[in-house]
């Protein structure tokens, strides 16, 4: 999701994200398939690696090894192998970068160094200013402003729409509480006269709008419209801007705070942030 929002202006041929156990009937032998699975044993991508074998698809993986490396070895399938041992949420980076020089080097877009080099430097600079002992912590700030509440993402179609779903779920695994998200325009369509009477529900949300230096005068106007009509209906409301000169530093900071404001929430609900009990349940529920 993220790389297609990147990519949105740049990409001359159409790309899908694909979460299921099978694949669309297009695929076939004219088909790149770029199977991602941190662990190597995600179920369903393993369905989708085979279905696009059989199909004849032209495969690529990316993987830190288990059963999918298994079969792409066998297969003689091109592994791009990461490391392993951690939680797959925080392979972002391990994932994102290989993929997107990846893309270069098959000429599906241009040179990315001087971007990734922002972005590094960026995070190391970023890092400092959300550790503990910073005075000046925005991410602490606004795990306490969301603290007590459900978070409630905005973001904007082909900008920040896939980095709302990865505050949601950093939410979600990090500070495992409910949280949701939805993208303008499409919000203004639907959603918006969910908050038309002003019930006490609505104050148990605390809505963050993840804004774009990028996004069109129309949106804009937009965002400030909805601000005005939610003002006193929700539990609260805050704009987060993307840091950097580029558009990958601007996301990847988007990314950064968010992964940050999810951790300090867990320690404010006296939550380890690592273990992920419901997942690895059910996924014993699965194998049994």
């Amino acid at each position: 999701d993220i790389l297609i929002s990147y990519l949105r202006e740049n990409l001359k041929i159409p790309a899908i994200v694909n979460r299921g156990y099978s694949l669309p009937l297009f695929v076939n032998e004219k088909t790149l398939t770029i199977v991602i699975s941190y662990s190597g044993n995600t179920d369903e991508t393993l369905s989708s690696l085979k279905y696009a074998n059989e199909k004849g698809s032209k495969i690529i993986t990316i993987t830190s090894g288990g059963v999918i490396e298994e079969f792409c070895s066998r297969k003689g399938i091109p592994i791009i192998k990461i490391e392993g041992g951690g939680q797959p949420r925080e392979s972002i980076g391990y994932i994102f970068i290989p993929l997107l020089i990846m893309m270069e080097k098959m000429g599906f877009i241009e040179g990315q160094e001087t971007d990734i080099l922002e972005t590094i430097e960026l995070i190391k600079i970023l890092s400092k200013g959300y550790s503990p002992e910073s005075a000046e912590n925005d991410a602490k700030r606004l795990a306490l402003d969301i603290h007590g509440k459900i978070p409630l993402l905005y973001g904007i179609h082909g900008l920040t729409d896939s980095i709302a779903i990865r505050w949601k779920n950093q939410f979600n695994e990090n500070s495992k509480i409910p949280a949701f998200y939805n993208v303008f325009p499409e919000l203004n369509h639907n959603e918006i006269e969910g908050w038309d009477t002003n019930h006490e529900l609505g104050h148990n949300f605390f809505v963050v709008i993840l804004r774009s230096e990028d996004e069109a005068e129309n949106i804009s106007r937009q965002i400030e419209i909805t601000k005005t009509i939610l003002s006193d209906r929700v539990g609260g409301i805050r704009e987060v801007w993307g840091k950097g000169n580029g558009r990958l530093a601007r996301m990847f900071s988007l990314i950064y705070l968010g992964d940050f404001v999810s951790y300090y929430l867990a320690i404010l609900n006296g939550i380890d942030p690592t273990p992920v009990k419901n997942i690895e349940r059910l996924k014993k529920q699965l194998r049994s």
